[in-house]
């Protein structure tokens, strides 16, 4: 189930508000203030219901000092009420609404001729009022709120109208517009549901404080609904407190968004400069600063933005500037996160984004990100599921596609990983690789690229799931391993390096070099005393034999382990565990003493 959002827009005093209340009884000014002044100063909020037809309506206002509410609605809007009073004709509203509306995209414009009834020149007024328009409207109504059957036939259209058919990939995202609790239910938001789905029970976060919540209730035109999509006008039960909550913030699924406070941008404005101005997308306003990167054709600049606090922006949305609260342009941002690039490079991958050739843009990217470009944030990045991003870069020339880790790397980056497997089996015949241990040493390199790239070195041969030096034996190599692994744990005495260490001085997976350790262990050549900590096992019974003959004069603990021993705080904890161990030993408040001495 969806409804059609249809807003309205125009001058002040031009009968929006009256019009809405003509359709559907709905009186949006229900403000003291709004009465007494006798416009509107909040977005209202109403529908129209007939049969299976549902239609939201947002009322915005109309008074040049609050573009920011207007601009804030607008944002929900499918389709668009124009409203013009006929014998006024377009006045500075007007002009600045119909501004909003072509920056954010909303095409789906009717246009209304109200008071009509107080018009005697009704053909010459809207031939003249229709000159001044740069849009062609889907229809054009001449109503009056007193000429019910003007009402009626404008109802009676609205009602015909289709639904807008919601993307189904797409993710959910909810600006909130309200927020406020009622007893016996708690918290509740409102906002208009542009973007995907959402279920009763479901987990979701609002991004601007990380606070995972669960939807407890979801209504529509006050009906209860266990699911409901895009787009709707949607409230909202969830488990906080609305304190925790503001107008602005968004509400989306866990793992797709970050925060950035920085974006590139296209904007659509005349005299464009590098100032500062706020930034309104969805119902949230904030200061930014922008910086032109490149001056286009018919009033168009690439720019660079940087935010006084984080934002989760998202790949082509829609956005409007202010300046000294009047509309100074607006546009879509084309590059939502942090790219390091030069102006030159990031231009042409602006162009490239601007007309959404994204197979291209990802060529371009995996050329630029020399060592691997990811796809972890192709939603916030290009709107596209992790599936899509895959298969579209399963198009590139050239590539390889990591499905797991959702990487994209150059088959030319492939041949710097093979000299680096040559290098290691020269300088050590004996070294025992695996995918897992080469990406360890590659931080660029996911472990199935390593995997890709030990298979196509010639110089190996594969057992056991190990790559070694093709013509030696593969015993040979383990019992020399074992050797040197125990000889090096010999020599370190009761100052062991942690494993790792060992293993890539051997030039030894981790899964060969812990299977060494557990064989030495289990022969009782090593201890092992904590995760990472393996010590000789006579270079520990001479150390205990220390022990025992301090504690015939003094006690022991942390402190003076570490002392005289020269040992870190860690190992100095290890050796008193193990020593405690020894019957003859009994600890006493974190102290060590021979039971004999008690």
């Amino acid at each position: 189930m969806n409804s059609l959002l249809i807003g309205t827009a125009g001058h002040i005093d031009h009968g929006k508000t009256s019009l809405i209340k003509a359709l559907n009884g709905f009186e949006g000014d229900t403000l003291k203030e709004e009465k007494d002044r006798k416009i509107t100063i909040n977005l209202s909020f109403s529908n129209l219901n007939f049969k299976d037809k549902r239609i939201s309506f947002i009322d915005v206002p109309g008074h040049k000092d609050l573009v920011k509410t207007m601009i804030s609605g607008a944002f929900g809007f499918s389709a668009c009420l124009f409203v013009v009073d006929i014998n006024e004709g377009l006045k500075e509203q007007s002009l600045e609404h119909l501004e909003v509306l072509e920056l954010l995209g909303i095409k789906d414009i009717i246009l209304i001729f109200s008071k009509c009834d107080l018009c005697e020149n009704l053909k010459e007024r809207s031939e003249n009022i229709l000159k001044n328009l740069n849009f062609t409207p889907i229809k054009i109504f001449y109503t009056s709120i007193k000429d019910t059957k003007s009402i009626e036939n404008l109802k009676n259209y609205l009602l015909t109208l289709e639904c807008k058919n919601a993307n189904e990939n797409l993710i959910f995202r909810y600006y909130i517009d309200r927020v406020f609790s009622l007893k016996g239910i708690g918290t509740i938001v409102t906002g208009s549901l542009n973007e995907g789905s959402i279920s009763l029970n479901e987990k979701i976060i609002c991004l601007d404080n990380q606070k995972e919540l669960i939807i407890k209730n979801i209504q529509n035109h006050e009906t209860n609904h266990t699911t409901i999509k895009a787009y709707n006008r949607v409230a909202l039960s969830l488990n906080c407190d609305h304190k925790e909550l503001k107008k602005g913030y968004i509400l989306s699924k866990k793992g797709y968004f970050k925060a950035f406070k920085e974006c590139d941008v296209l904007i659509k404005a005349k005299n464009l400069k590098n100032e500062k101005m706020i930034f309104c997308v969805g119902t949230k306003q904030i200061e930014c600063k922008i910086s032109i990167l490149k001056q286009l054709k018919n009033d168009e600049f690439f720019a660079h933005l940087n935010f006084e606090k984080n934002l989760f922006l998202c790949f082509n949305e829609r956005f409007i500037l202010l300046q000294n609260n009047r509309v100074v342009g607006g546009g879509r941002v084309l590059n939502p996160v942090s790219e390091p690039l030069k102006k030159e490079a990031k231009n042409k991958l602006l162009n490239l984004l601007k007309e959404e050739k994204l197979k291209e843009s990802f060529n371009y990217l995996k050329e630029i990100h020399k060592y691997g470009f990811g796809l972890l944030s192709s939603y916030q990045r290009f709107k596209l599921r992790h599936e899509d991003a895959l298969n579209l870069a399963k198009e590139l020339d050239n590539v390889f596609v990591d499905e797991k880790e959702l990487n994209i790397y150059t088959l030319n980056n492939l041949e710097q990983i093979k000299k680096l497997i040559t290098f290691i089996i020269e300088k050590n015949p004996y070294a025992m690789l695996s995918a897992h241990s080469l990406a360890l040493r590659i931080p660029w390199a996911s472990k199935s690229f390593c995997e890709l790239a030990l298979k196509n070195t010639k110089e190996l041969s594969l057992n056991k799931g190990i790559y070694f030096k093709k013509g030696i034996d593969f015993n040979k190599i383990e019992e020399k391993n074992n050797n040197e692994l125990f000889n090096i744990i010999k020599k370190q005495g009761i100052y062991p390096k942690a494993p790792y260490n060992i293993y890539d001085f051997l030039d030894l997976d981790r899964k060969s070099g812990d299977e060494i350790l557990k064989k030495l262990t289990k022969n009782s050549l090593v201890v092992r005393l904590a995760h990472n900590l393996f010590i000789e096992k006579k270079a520990l019974d001479n150390l205990m034999k220390e022990f025992l003959e301090l504690l015939k004069h003094e006690s022991l603990d942390v402190q003076k382990v570490k002392e005289k021993f020269n040992l870190s705080r860690k190992y100095a904890i290890a050796y008193l565990e193990y020593l405690d161990k020894n019957e003859k030993v009994q600890k006493i408040n974190e102290k060590r003493f021979l039971k004999t001495s008690i």
